[in-house]
């Protein structure tokens, strides 16, 4: 970055500086350049250092379908690389107050297409540049060559998945469909209208419905699935045939955030309180449109009642199941979380009250505090998980917990532009209604459940029930010969119980006989034929119902420094 420029948070800014762009600034001085060509050198520096080019591997080949498994070892190898050569850090942030405002004023748009444009401080963000392309031009959808009609018919005459067929899901999204037609989100056509003269781009996904906790059924299009022809012929699916062009760097941070706050709360001190919020972004990667022409790529059978016309869905936003939506999602919400931290750095007092920020001060915890405090020193923590906004605060006053407050929503309105609507606004307001933003010492955060007060942690409750039915019943049936476990039902249960025992001290180890039986994939699990796992299977119910009882101190699960360092002869008496 030029001298001069907003220096952001490094730990959190997208990635680190490449050993590239570290050797071309080596071999060149100011003296060596004109001055286009310096700005073109901090621009190319600028782009290498946060990740914002689409990945590649190490032989310089784009990423597709056809090489991500070779993608995925390089990101592995990558990321133990960075492990090895990180250093022992503080997550907190101790506020100091000493950030100013840019003098200088950058425009911003007047217009732009979908619902994230930066603006105010973001556009002082290295990213800023390509979040505008994406703001005007919307995002680029490379999914491979385009479909042969016959193609588009057999994808058209297969139809939603099964899921999406019941009554009540189709009444749930012809709502959700009116909602976004109304709103520009996507386009219905009726297929006879367009089936002997289709758009180039067209691709017909199956769309289901997903159980899901806030409501009946969660709408995700299955861009996964291959089309069979009558031949016998399969299509490549449009996340197979997609060559990835999102900034790399977007999503080098997630599926780190839990680690980050297990380690902030084993770093607080005993006697620290620990203030929690959560802010959503509504409605997601459909904030984000596609490019002109390319939303086609993500059509789909509208699920109808019998004997009415076939329609398809064109969405003209990113689309959840799709390879490339997460990462230039992300590409913006973690800008948004870069800002809210420069935002948290100004003095107290002088960053305006935000519209919702009633949301957060509400709680009784934040009320025993006293409106100000002698000490302006105090510490807080942001973080984002893709649409997640979490913000964590050591505070001794309302003033300290309003301005961290303040901070992260005017951070991610700089990305994601208000609505005058607040029922429309990025920030859910539905979700701030039920208490989410609220700052306060018991929170649920990432599917666990934290306590600021003690420092502890336990899986929420919800699905501590459902991982203790589920054991419960397949302990119960262990010596049955028939009642076997559908092999979907068993590693879908695993992968949960898990995720579960990331708060649950020597809990990963009682997993090897499961993973054993999912490296073999077979079509059902019979518990009687594996001792071990079914002794596994009871440890693991023991440790989650005894885990209910007593939630996990947040030190027990990061490792620290050893209390002795050095040599004891404990071989003489004594």
């Amino acid at each position: 970055m030029k001298q001069g420029d907003i220096q952001y948070d490094q730990h959190y800014l997208w990635s680190h500086i490449s050993d590239e762009a570290t050797a071309r600034t080596a071999e060149m001085t100011d003296d060596d350049l004109s001055d286009d060509e310096e700005e073109d050198n901090w621009q190319w520096m600028e782009s290498i250092a946060l990740g914002l080019e689409p990945p590649t591997l190490w032989s310089g080949e784009r990423v597709s379908g056809a090489n991500k498994a070779q993608h995925r070892r390089q990101n592995k190898l990558n990321r133990i690389e960075k492990q090895e050569k990180q250093r022992e850090q503080s997550y907190w942030t101790t506020h100091e107050g000493k950030f100013r405002l840019p003098t200088e004023s950058k425009q911003g748009l007047s217009e732009w297409k979908g619902s994230m444009c930066p603006s105010n401080l973001a556009l002082h963000h290295p990213a800023a540049k390509k979040l505008l392309q994406y703001a005007t031009g919307g995002c680029p959808c490379n999914t491979g060559k385009p479909w042969t009609k016959d193609e588009m018919w057999a994808a058209v005459e297969r139809g939603p998945h099964v899921s999406a067929l019941e009554q009540d899901a189709i009444e749930q999204l012809e709502g959700e469909i009116a909602e976004k037609v109304r709103v520009g989100q996507c386009k219905v056509v009726d297929w006879d209208d367009i089936k002997n003269d289709p758009p180039k781009q067209l691709k017909i996904s199956p769309l289901a419905m997903i159980p899901h906790k806030s409501r009946k059924y969660r709408a995700i299009l299955d861009l996964s699935f291959r089309i069979r022809l009558k031949c016998g012929r399969e299509v490549p699916s449009v996340n197979e045939a997609t060559t990835l062009e999102a900034p790399s760097g977007a999503i080098d941070q997630l599926g780190h955030s839990l680690q980050r706050i297990i380690h902030a709360f084993a770093e607080a001190d005993e006697d620290a309180k620990i203030f929690m919020a959560k802010f959503d972004i509504k409605d997601g990667f459909w904030r984000l449109d596609c490019a002109e022409g390319e939303e086609w790529n993500f059509a789909y059978v509208l699920p109808q009642r019998e004997g009415q016309p076939t329609r398809l869905v064109v969405p003209t936003s990113l689309q959840m199941g799709w390879v490339e939506s997460p990462p230039y999602f992300c590409a913006a919400s973690e800008t948004a979380r870069d800002v809210a931290a420069q935002y948290a750095e100004m003095e107290l007092g002088t960053l305006a009250s935000h519209k919702f920020v009633e949301y957060a001060m509400g709680g009784d915890d934040v009320k025993a505090l006293p409106k100000k405090s002698d000490s302006n020193d105090f510490k807080y923590f942001l973080d984002v998980y893709v649409d997640d906004y979490l913000a964590m605060a050591i505070a001794t006053s309302q003033e300290q917990i309003e301005h961290v407050a303040n901070a992260v929503m005017t951070g991610v309105h700089d990305v994601f532009p208000a609505d005058n609507n607040d029922e429309n606004d990025p920030l859910s307001l539905k979700k701030l209604k039920k208490g989410e933003g609220e700052m306060s010492l018991f929170k649920e955060m990432l599917g666990f459940d934290f306590d600021g007060d003690k420092k502890t942690m336990q899986l929420e409750s919800k699905k501590r029930e459902f991982l203790l039915a589920v054991l419960h019943k397949w302990i119960r049936t262990a010596s049955s010969k028939t009642a076997g476990i559908e092999f979907a039902e068993f590693e879908s249960v695993i992968s949960k119980i898990r995720h579960g025992f990331m708060c649950i001290p020597g809990g990963k180890g009682l997993l090897t006989p499961c993973n054993r039986v999912i490296a073999k994939c077979p079509r059902r699990v019979f518990l009687h034929r594996n001792r071990r796992l079914t002794t596994a299977l009871k440890d693991m119910r023991t440790l989650i119902r005894e885990a209910t009882a007593n939630p996990t101190k947040c030190k027990e699960l990061v490792m620290g420094p050893p209390d002795y360092v050095g040599v004891k002869d404990a071989s003489i008496h004594g």
